[in-house]
């Protein structure tokens, strides 16, 4: 009687967890794992001859388990709990590319682009050095990339000369700032790859040295322990380097509100899944400048625009990162309190978000393009809003390209429908708190 009972209640538990996987509505994100989840495949007769709609069943699967994060976690734990852990833990973490990746824009909606995707988590496939809870990339730039970067950053002077400044405003990785004396020499490969974009620039293009004034504080909290990007004071580094070169006067840190949030495990600890990454999560601090403003964000092709934010306030979690500007638009227009008629576009991946909010401080609009997503016409945007400066603010995986260089250049001859003269928006005092606070080789 004991056994049918056990085998009745085992009956039931299994249909019941089957039974949830369509019942209960899926999860289409996972904000923890910043990724697509897989979708119920739609059955055909080909899918189902060749395997492909078994295969896809699997993945659904794999990915809608009840629990499965919790589960993900407690394996990660047992691991962590085998042999004797050292005070000092240094291992090495080779990260391979995942089969399936986001690659075509063309399968995403229009109206929806996905705040996660990065050129990191979609290509990154080199070993990770995880030293006492932090993970840092074992790379260090290629100093020959330096010159292709350069050269677009170049056909854009040109372009523009007399009219639009132009700037290099690249940011070095965490891999400069590891605290481990044999692993100095990334930090030397980083400077001589930057100083290679430096050595390359013509046609009055401008250099930002965000590695030099970075390495001036490389005492301090540049990088996140669990995230690839910069902290919001590696961040403003990159700004006072900028700042220097444009003549601008840094508006210094203490004058800023300051905002914190916890608990923040970002792209490197969803790589690794360590326990002891975990255990170091990230205090997310970051500044606010006492400026109020307005932004809208545009789609990927055209100018209908959608009232957004310059910080997004609410964001925690794995998606703290996205604060900065909401995430990773294709396009967005800052209008700030400032009366002095400047203004800026700034090309950037997702490392120039935590950079472009320091810029509200000393211009009227603040134009921000997502080279991986706008498809709008960069030379049209500039001329037609006499833009004054033109920012490359991206990160060293971005520079050393040749796929996402391409991606920049492309940018001055995208059909994308010319910006068009709409009128100031209005002011909005919750867009941000101030007491709380196919290549082309040439651009023609």
């Amino acid at each position: 009687m004991t056994a049918k009972i056990n085998t009745i209640l085992f009956f039931l538990l299994i249909t019941a967890g089957m039974t949830s996987y369509f019942i209960i509505k899926p999860k289409r994100i996972s904000i923890e794992e910043k990724r697509k989840l897989t979708v119920f495949p739609e059955l055909t007769w080909n899918s189902y001859v060749s395997g492909k709609w078994a295969d896809s069943i699997d993945r659904y699967l794999n990915d809608h388990f009840p629990n499965r994060l919790k589960m993900v976690e407690y394996a990660t734990s047992v691991r962590y709990a085998r042999g004797v852990h050292f005070k000092n833990q240094e291992k090495i973490f080779v990260y391979q590319k995942p089969k399936r990746r986001i690659r075509n824009l063309k399968e995403q909606s229009r109206d929806t682009v996905p705040h996660f995707l990065d050129e990191f988590e979609e290509t990154y496939s080199q070993s990770m050095l995880i030293l006492n809870g932090c993970v840092y990339p074992l790379n260090g730039g290629s100093p020959k990339m330096g010159k292709p970067f350069a050269k677009m950053v170049n056909e854009y002077a040109e372009r523009f000369k007399g009219k639009t400044r132009v700037f290099s405003a690249v940011a070095p990785l965490s891999s400069a700032f590891i605290p481990a004396e044999k692993y100095r020499h990334y930090n030397g490969q980083n400077r001589r790859t930057l100083e290679a974009v430096r050595d390359n620039l013509a046609n009055g293009s401008i250099f930002c040295d965000v590695f030099g004034e970075l390495n001036n504080h490389a005492s301090e909290k540049l990088f996140f322990s669990t995230d690839h990007h910069w902290t919001a004071r590696g961040a403003y580094y990159g700004y006072v380097s900028f700042c220097k070169a444009a003549g601008f006067e840094p508006v210094p840190m203490e004058k800023m509100q300051k905002k914190v949030k916890y608990n923040f495990l970002g792209t490197l600890y969803e790589r690794t899944r360590d326990k002891s990454v975990r255990e170091r999560a990230d205090t997310f601090e970051y500044y606010v400048p006492n400026v109020s403003s307005t932004a809208i964000r545009y789609g990927q092709y055209d100018y209908k625009g959608t009232k957004s934010n310059t910080f997004c306030h609410g964001c925690s979690g794995g998606n703290s990162y996205s604060t900065f500007v909401c995430g990773d638009n294709p396009l967005m227009k800052i209008t700030t309190s400032n009366k002095n008629g400047k203004k800026a576009v700034v090309i950037k991946n997702s490392m120039g978000n935590a950079f472009s909010v320091f810029l509200i401080s000393h211009y009227e609009e603040v134009w921000v393009v997502d080279f991986r997503y706008s498809r709008h016409n960069l030379v049209e945007l500039v001329e037609k809003n006499d833009i004054d400066d033109m920012i490359f603010a991206v990160g060293m995986y971005a520079a050393m390209s040749s796929g996402t260089i391409g991606m920049m250049r492309n940018l001055a001859t995208h059909k994308g429908g010319p910006p068009p003269p709409p009128p100031a928006p209005k002011q909005d005092s919750s867009a941000v708190i101030i007491q709380e606070p196919e290549l082309k080789d040439t651009i023609k």
